[in-house]
């Protein structure tokens, strides 16, 4: 058993270091702070802290989905200090995939409180956005938010104040690939404020998995209360189905934490 674990953390370090040919590590983590008692969940994003909190679909307590066909977007700060010359974030990286689920990314120069648009008006999905350069504060001075052109209230991903990269646990497999989980961790920080914590998927656990758009099943629960919990997990999420991560609270103002990865495997390999 000992041989069968060591070879597995060396192949996981070979991962990590992209010499697995067609493997590669898919993480994502976030945040969220004063949740509410809601039926649905709340997504674990901060955007419940934007300036102007966004009204589109759950308002700010359900991360919605671009359209499948791609869209144009939008990015702006709260502070004018995110700017191409400020304190606060200079230029970004928009990581995302396009309309056949295929990996692109694009440079993002900032203007501070004044609307950039993206280049690229095929967005299927946010996958990360993070800074590329940044001035004397070195993380943003506002809120960073980046949503549809044409709707504001339609909020995809953000970059908290404070921060230098987005903290929205949520990825959509590429196209031929498929993501086997491994790991999710999550903690509760404040004091007598029970929440469950899940790791939801919108497929199911058949062989191969089938993608159930939107459909989002759970895959690991956890029930936490001032506590941080590891889980072990063992499930194959196929091309173009999205993980995220929701919370469910019994008391107010719950803070939670999470984390997640696995392997990312190109299909055929």
């Amino acid at each position: 058993m000992r041989n069968n674990v060591n070879n597995l953390n060396d192949y996981f370090i070979d991962v990590s270091k992209g010499i697995v040919p067609g493997h590669r590590v898919m993480r994502s983590l976030g945040e969220r702070d004063s949740i509410q008692v809601t039926a649905q969940g709340e997504d674990v994003w901060r955007g419940n802290e934007l300036s102007a909190v966004p009204a589109a679909l759950g308002s700010h307590t359900f991360i919605p989905r671009p359209a499948d066909a791609g869209e144009q977007m939008t990015m702006v700060s709260e502070s004018v200090n995110d700017t191409s010359a400020g304190s606060g974030i200079q230029t970004l990286d928009v990581h995302y995939l396009d309309a056949s689920g295929d990996e692109q990314e694009e440079t993002i120069t900032m203007d501070g409180t004044s609307l950039v648009d993206t280049v690229a008006t095929d967005i299927r999905f946010i996958q990360e956005i993070h800074a590329r350069t940044v001035g004397s504060n070195t993380v943003a001075f506002g809120n960073i938010r980046i949503f549809r052109k044409t709707d504001n209230t339609r909020v995809y991903s953000m970059i908290s104040a404070g921060t230098n990269i987005s903290m929205v646990p949520s990825k959509m497999v590429p196209r031929a690939h498929t993501l086997h989980l491994h790991t999710w961790v999550a903690s509760e920080a404040s004091i007598n404020k029970q929440v469950r914590c899940r790791l939801r998927a919108d497929c199911d656990n058949s062989v191969p998995p089938v993608r159930l758009a939107e459909v989002f099943q759970l895959k690991s629960v956890m029930a936490l209360n001032s506590s941080a919990v590891r889980q072990d997990l063992g499930y194959a999420i196929p091309a173009l189905s999205v993980v995220k991560a929701s919370a469910w609270t019994v008391t107010i103002n719950a803070e939670v934490a999470v984390h997640w990865w696995g392997i990312l495997s190109k299909d055929g390999i």
